[in-house]
């Protein structure tokens, strides 16, 4: 055991998510597998509420872990009462901290130094990314044109556990083809944005639960309810939307997103009208959770319909504005 139950890990976050895996196995084998894990944004949840988890073990667990992103975004404050709760902490509740980047002599990086647990991690995410990809393809026998990937890697953003989802629909696509160009990840690009996923998202915005549900569960028999599959595709519209309203957010005018979204004139009043009753928080918050969901799902903490029905719920209250 460590002598102080806090790891910070700095840098790409990609790899921070590989590392935070790595880093649950290892405390997984001396505590025992499925034990509780929470995963948590800087600021959406007040710190006095994560150390009232951290002081009390949930029922029969001999540990837990409390995973807290974007950690750069604690205030003055917070960092205090962190610095305070470190002074004599939870032997058995595990904090892993990460963010891009902390500054010198920030409370954490010392903590972290003390716990001689402070992780560095350049960004190799590009290749690591190229080479999943170059390996996945290699095992369905074809290859992706460059300019095919770089679209695909500038479609999926950060969230790269969609990926292998993505593949699978590519592969799906080529049919007999060797190669699979940029005309079929367009291909997907159109596919995903009008299936009825597009539904779901008016559901979210119109805060309509039962919509929601019975658009997701046709979703589900549609695809074999493969969870992840379906999770996939809902992230790649979501994803959509938060780029859009991110560059909305930074003056950038409908008519340029909708280029850079490559939108047809038909589908663009339709998507800014599905757009509309979001913020770009409450994007960030749906992702973030459905990011979480995903991963737990993958590794065995959660079974499917049930947890994903949760997540939409969950989404629809704190969606809009």
């Amino acid at each position: 055991m460590v002598s102080l139950p806090l790891f910070v890990l700095i840098g790409d976050p990609f790899l921070c998510e590989e590392k935070r895996k790595e880093i649950i196995s290892g405390l997984e084998k001396e505590f025992g597998a499925g034990f509780p894990v929470t995963v948590r944004r800087a600021g959406d949840v007040p710190v006095a509420s994560l150390l009232s988890e951290a002081r009390t073990l949930p029922f029969l667990a001999q540990a837990q872990a409390l995973c807290v992103r974007d950690a750069a975004r604690f205030t003055k404050g917070d960092l205090e009462l962190w610095s305070e709760y470190f002074k004599t902490p939870h032997p058995r509740t595990f904090f892993i901290f990460e963010a891009d980047s902390l500054e010198k002599g920030h409370p954490l990086l010392e903590r972290g130094a003390q716990a001689k647990q402070v992780f560095w991690l350049e960004s190799q995410t590009e290749r690591i990314v190229a080479q999943f990809i170059r390996q996945k393809l290699r095992q369905a026998g074809k290859k992706i044109a460059p300019e095919a990937q770089d679209l695909l890697e500038e479609r999926i953003g950060e969230a790269w556990t969609f990926l292998d989802s993505l593949l699978e629909q590519l592969i799906l696509l080529a049919g007999d083809r060797a190669e699979i160009s940029r005309s079929d990840v367009e291909a997907l690009d159109e596919k995903l944005s009008q299936w009825e996923g597009e539904d779901l998202l008016q559901a979210l915005g119109g805060r309509n639960v039962a919509q929601a549900v019975a658009v997701l569960n046709d979703l589900l028999e549609m695809n074999f309810r493969d969870f992840p599959a379906v999770i996939g595709l809902i992230h790649w519209q979501l994803r959509r939307f938060w780029e859009a309203k991110r560059w909305l957010s930074q003056g950038v005018s409908e008519r340029e997103v909708a280029s850079r979204l490559r939108l047809s004139p038909a589908r663009t009043p339709g998507f800014f009208k599905q757009l509309g009753p979001f913020s770009l928080k409450g994007l960030e918050r749906i992702l973030e959770g459905l990011f979480e969901l995903d991963w737990r799902l993958k590794t065995g903490r959660a079974e499917g319909r049930y947890e994903i029905e949760t997540w939409l719920v969950s989404a629809i209250s704190g969606s809009p504005d």
